[in-house]
């Protein structure tokens, strides 16, 4: 591939439908990840694919999927029902149905069948799924083995599986049940995209222990554990005791500005999100966290993305979301994770834009703040100094 710096996207697609996609959508030049993961993917191989948040790499990867599927297409490819020739894997539902809805868009253009199955839906509509033809099937991990496990979906005519969030996807928590996965993804023909922003220390030997068969090219080297320069922080001395009672002086301040509260656990969440409402009812006050109903869950995303206001929130809404309208994120409780600072931070600054991110630090957070600054000073940055 060229060295040549790369500011059109038509230097790298060569797909008309995905090109006008491109253009009605007003996008301007591809970012650095996408002008590099675009081409490279258009290859054969296994790739991981690191690019800091609100890069977009989402359209990174989809792009460069839907165009060979489409040359798939004009070879007369053999389809069967319930047979994909693309899977995207994601921690979370919030997170599946973002990529569902910008690979919708994306359809429209491409005329593709794209699909979703995540944790929480029901009923005959989801039978009727498997089905049918599928080009692009989205997805959460347990119901995505559940559905190889009951003979839904078969990976005899998967081209390309997509890990998107890998590390999360990586961790502890999904190991079982992702390991599981791994092992039905054996065909010769098939490819493994692995998709993240942040990469661990330990990662490329977790790679090797879940897939020890494969050979990854990586995109994006020094992009990963990358915060965007357009955020600002702001570092808020306060003891652990008296957070409840100084949110309420931060959220006058802030408060005419749409923002997101990173809490510890749900039952710190529930706890704040009971005391904002009461205190500032005037304002338009969310709640997220895993335990609430499926529903509930896109309802709460979908109101915050229409009206803005104040979500509070776990982790479960640290990763990948994009809510354009975002100007502030609050980090009430430091994350236990380091690589969690650099999510929770990504939800703002994101696509160019320009945004704060402040921190309560307390005497008990040595240790995080230690962890934190190690994962930012590849960056010359100590955000919580």
């Amino acid at each position: 591939m060229s060295s040549k710096k790369v500011t059109e996207f038509h230097e790298i697609i060569d797909n008309n439908q995905l090109l006008e996609y491109v253009r009605n959508q007003e996008f301007g030049s591809p970012t650095s990840i996408q002008a590099k993961a675009i081409p490279a993917l258009m290859k054969d191989g296994h790739y991981q694919v690191h690019g800091k948040t609100g890069s977009g790499k989402t359209l990174a990867y989809l792009i460069p999927v839907i165009a060979k599927i489409k040359k798939l297409e004009a070879e007369n490819h053999v389809e069967k029902e319930g047979e994909p020739k693309a899977v995207i894997l994601l921690p979370t539902r919030e997170l599946a149905m973002q990529v569902y809805s910008i690979a919708k868009d994306l359809s429209h253009y491409a005329k593709l069948r794209i699909r979703k199955v995540v944790g929480g839906d029901k009923g005959k509509s989801l039978q009727n799924v498997f089905r049918s033809k599928i080009d692009i099937l989205i997805t959460t991990p347990d119901r995505c083995l559940r559905a190889f496990n009951n003979k839904e979906l078969s990976p005899a005519n998967l081209r390309y599986f997509i890990f998107d969030e890998a590390d999360q996807l990586l961790e502890p928590s999904f190991k079982t049940t992702v390991g599981e996965i791994a092992k039905k993804l054996t065909k010769p023909h098939m490819k493994i995209y692995l998709v993240s922003a942040s990469k661990p220390l330990d990662f490329d030997k977790i790679v090797t222990e879940f897939f020890p068969e494969k050979k990854f090219t990586t995109i994006g080297k020094g992009e990963e554990n990358v915060l965007n320069h357009k955020v600002d922080t702001y570092n808020l001395s306060v003891e652990e005791d008296d957070k409840f009672l100084f949110v309420n002086q931060f959220i006058k301040k802030q408060g005419k500005r749409n923002g997101l509260i990173f809490m510890g656990n749900k039952a710190r969440s529930k706890r704040l999100f009971e005391q904002v409402k009461q205190q500032f009812g005037n304002k338009k006050i969310f709640l997220l966290h895993k335990d609430l109903e499926a529903k509930e869950r896109t309802a709460v995303v979908s109101n915050f993305r229409k009206s803005g206001g104040i979500l509070v929130a776990t982790d479960i809404f640290s990763r990948g979301i994009d809510i354009p309208h975002l100007q502030w994120v609050l980090n009430f409780d430091l994350p236990s994770e380091a690589d969690y600072y650099l999510h929770r931070s990504g939800r703002v600054g994101r696509a160019g834009r320009p945004g704060d991110v402040f921190n309560f630090i307390t005497s008990r957070d040595t240790k995080r703040q230690k962890n934190i600054n190690a994962i930012l000073g590849n960056q010359g940055r100590s955000d919580l100094r």
